[in-house]
């Protein structure tokens, strides 16, 4: 198994766990010992204005035993959620209905909570990028992208913000 799939582990062995009744994930990384256990699952708020796309990030997310805070479809609600449940990471489009947009929501994030993000967008044009700078984004993810390529996304994005010091799981 490559480190971007996730097996889930058969009903009889969750039980007892946190999670009893629903499979719980293998947790496949890079080096021995860098799995997030369960309990301790980095925390992670989604900002999607597509509400089925918010929906299956969130799936995808806490299938792979990350634990989802929230889903905001707005920058106003997103800034809203952050300042309540202090996420390790957010998952960010760009592109947001309603009033802001993603990257000044970032911005936000960081300069106020210091909270990084990961862009998620079909907007990764070089200027687009380059106005995304100040937010210190932790990767980029273009959409349409698969599972394996957002859980490896969160992972070397945990990886990076680990080793610069900041909290994570």
């Amino acid at each position: 198994m490559n480190r971007d799939q996730v097996e889930l582990v058969p009903r009889s062995r969750t039980a007892g766990s946190r999670t009893a009744g629903r499979p719980l994930p293998v947790f496949a990384t890079a080096r021995e010992g860098d799995a997030v256990a369960p309990d301790q699952a980095a925390r992670i708020l989604i900002v999607e204005d597509d509400y089925f796309v918010g929906l299956q990030n969130e799936d995808m997310l806490t299938k792979a035993g990350f634990s989802v805070v929230g889903v905001a479809t707005t920058a106003d609600y997103a800034l809203t959620l952050a300042a309540r449940e202090t996420p390790d990471l957010v998952l960010m489009d760009i592109r947001l209905a309603h009033s802001g947009d993603g990257i000044d929501t970032a911005i936000k994030l960081l300069q106020r909570h210091r909270i990084r993000s990961i862009f998620v967008t079909a907007h990764a044009d070089p200027a687009t990028r380059s106005r995304a700078a100040p937010a210190r984004p932790l990767g980029w993810l273009v959409k349409p992208f698969t599972a394996g390529a957002l859980i490896k996304a969160v992972r070397e994005a945990l990886a990076a913000k680990r080793g610069e010091g900041g909290k994570v799981e």
